[in-house]
């Protein structure tokens, strides 16, 4: 008897093996360190005021949120590596901004008014 075999293709989901193990799909492990290492990674406003959230690197771009003095937020997408943007003046100034998580989408902070932790 031969026995046929149906190909499928799952997406975000484990599947249950033909032996009952669960299988996860192959980018479920990236997936995974991606959320944990985003967990763990924090944007401390230090700056003792309120802090703007941009939607760029820079202060001509929109305000999307604020970081009230001594909170904080996940880090975005750059985790804690700086990107170059338009200059500012608070905390001293710079060019160098971080991204943070704030509503569900990247915004961008004055390297210079945070600290970045693990909690």
């Amino acid at each position: 008897m031969r026995n046929s075999m149906k190909l499928m293709s799952v997406t975000g989901a484990a599947v249950l093996g033909a032996l009952g193990v669960a299988v996860a799909p192959a980018n479920a492990a990236t997936e995974s360190a991606t959320v944990k290492a985003a967990a763990s990674c924090y944007i401390h406003n230090v700056s003792g005021s309120t802090l703007n959230v941009r939607s760029g690197p820079g202060a001509k771009y929109t305000l999307i949120g604020t970081i009230a003095a001594g909170g904080k937020l996940p880090c975005g997408v750059d985790q804690d590596s700086g990107t170059k943007g338009q200059s500012y003046t608070s905390c001293g100034g710079g060019t160098y901004w971080l991204t943070v998580k704030i509503n569900g989408q990247d915004g961008w902070v004055a390297e210079a008014c945070v600290s970045i932790g693990a909690s």
